[in-house]
């Protein structure tokens, strides 16, 4: 083989190298954010607890956990209904929903801190778009894009498992 064709295929093979990595990070919510979806860095509670939340402690960007599986909807919060659980303030739209909450907090907060589910597949955190959401075994979980929340939905059972296995090494990894 000759230079030149030496040259070509090696600059070919590692300009094929740099695009699947670069597909790769992307398809793992590593991409920019579009500016409506501002990144939050890991914020580590108590606890060894992780949650995703804004510089005021709030977790789903101010969404009420309780529409989410109660009504089906995203319905966004006041801090006039709110409530501290796990490390994040919650808020509610209705002084009904906080209550509802407050009795059993757990079956409201989302799975895997409110971190993008398909993201936590792939062992990484990344923030979400409050409507791009499902529930899945009466869990709320939240995704960065509706294309990862699709890639999730292609095994949906098998991806839920992996986050779950993914989740305890992130905690521990965030909350040092």
């Amino acid at each position: 083989m000759g230079t030149i064709a030496f040259t070509m295929t090696v600059s070919l093979n590692l300009l094929a190298l740099v695009s699947s990595v670069a597909l790769a990070v992307t398809a793992c919510g590593g991409s920019s954010p579009s500016p409506s979806t501002p990144t939050t860095p890991a914020q580590p509670a108590a606890d060894g607890v992780l949650v995703n939340v804004d510089d005021a402690g709030v977790a789903l960007h101010g969404h009420d956990p309780v529409a989410y599986v109660v009504d089906s909807a995203v319905t966004p919060g006041s801090d006039a209904h709110a409530s501290r659980h796990g490390g994040a303030t919650y808020w509610f739209s209705t002084a009904e929903h906080k209550a509802t909450f407050d009795a059993d907090p757990e079956r409201f907060v989302p799975r895997f801190g409110g971190y993008c589910a398909y993201a936590v597949t792939q062992n990484r955190l990344s923030d979400v778009q409050p409507d791009q959401w499902k529930l899945q075994d009466g869990k709320l979980l939240l995704f960065t894009n509706a294309e990862l929340r699709e890639r999730f939905d292609q095994d949906a059972a098998g991806n839920l498992a992996l986050a779950n296995r993914n989740w305890p090494a992130l905690v521990a990894r965030s909350t040092r």
